[in-house]
């Protein structure tokens, strides 16, 4: 190695630790201002720790005390989904799961909305479905219970069986969109304090987001395979087409992972999709659906082996090619 990279190299790990350095030396300095909080200012940074992000944790912890209120009146702003009417909806309903979660979940040493069943019930509500799976249900490993939202599985894991449950879930995209800590809006204030581009708001006409349901069909469980048919409607209404000599055209990509209660994947699938109708059959049937399936069979012994009785999951990606949006959904197959 010559001189000058060894130069380089050299300047390059200094730099490293230099930034290194910097990124404790901020972290630090960040404890210190938490630390010393006045206890009103604590506690609401302790209230709000599954809604606040990093930013805006920042920006409060070097907002002088005398501006805080105002930061918190405005934290609560961005959130609230209807400011004209006197209540916030998002502030009422996070704090009365806060207070359910305390109620439902108070036999893990600590307060029941800080363990892991207390967070996701605060962050997604509580679930469409829940199953409780005892230690003869999981051939005598441990205890779970399994929570699905919109069919998707969140799993918290009970090694010893005593009521202390751990989430093994680990990742929740596919109900990311379900969640109380979705980025805040930055609305305007108007001259008279109204807000305007709020979440959710939509300009008249403006036309809704892609959306499909799905479910499995025609389910065949054998020691060699495991198969079904993914079925798929689409409302027509919710469609982006591109027109072409008076019919009206897309193509939707569709993505399968088929994922067992670990979350590994077991097998995949990708295919191309074609919708195609006449200009007058669209305006005749905006009230139905378009309709996909999917044929699925798994017959590997590798993924056989790894598929446990319940639940089963199938990530679904839909993206229509056309007005380039994407859904991703989860279907539970039992």
């Amino acid at each position: 190695m010559n001189k000058t990279s060894r130069f380089r190299r050299a300047a390059l790990f200094a730099a490293v630790l230099v930034l290194a350095a910097a990124g404790i030396s901020a972290g630090c300095a960040l404890y210190r201002i938490e630390r010393d909080l006045p206890e009103k200012y604590a506690k609401f940074l302790s209230d709000v720790r599954y809604l606040i992000t990093s930013s805006e944790r920042k920006t409060f912890l070097h907002t002088p005390d005398g501006a805080k209120d105002t930061f918190i009146e405005d934290f609560w702003f961005r959130r609230d989904p209807d400011p004209d009417t006197p209540d916030n909806a998002v502030k009422t309903e996070y704090f009365d799961r806060i207070k359910k979660a305390n109620e439902f979940f108070r036999s893990e040493g600590r307060e029941g909305w800080l363990t892991d069943r207390g967070r996701i019930y605060v962050i997604y509500g509580p679930p469409d479905q829940q199953r409780i799976l005892t230690i003869a249900e999981t051939g005598g490993a441990n205890c779970r219970e399994v929570w699905y939202y919109g069919g998707f599985p969140v799993v918290f894991l009970d090694e010893a069986c005593a009521g202390h449950y751990r989430l093994v879930t680990v990742d929740l995209i596919p109900i990311r969109d379900m969640g109380l800590d979705q980025p805040p809006a930055k609305p305007e204030r108007g001259a008279s304090g109204t807000p305007r581009g709020l979440p959710g708001s939509m300009s008249r006409g403006a036309k809704a987001m892609l959306d499909f349901s799905a479910g499995i069909r025609g389910t065949v469980r054998r020691a060699d395979r495991v198969e079904g048919v993914l079925h798929l409607e689409i409302p027509l209404r919710l469609i982006w087409f591109k027109s072409d000599g008076g019919r009206f055209l897309t193509t939707f990509d569709v993505s399968l992972k088929v994922k067992n209660v670990e979350a590994a994947v077991l097998w995949e699938k990708s295919v191309s999709v074609e919708a195609n109708y006449a200009e007058s059959e669209i305006a005749a049937r905006s009230a139905e659906t378009h309709a996909v399936d999917i044929p699925i069979l798994i017959d590997q012994e590798d993924a056989l082996a790894k598929i446990s009785a319940v639940p089963i999951t199938i990530e679904v990606v839909v993206k229509n090619k056309t007005g380039g949006e994407s859904v991703t959904k989860a279907v539970a197959w039992e």
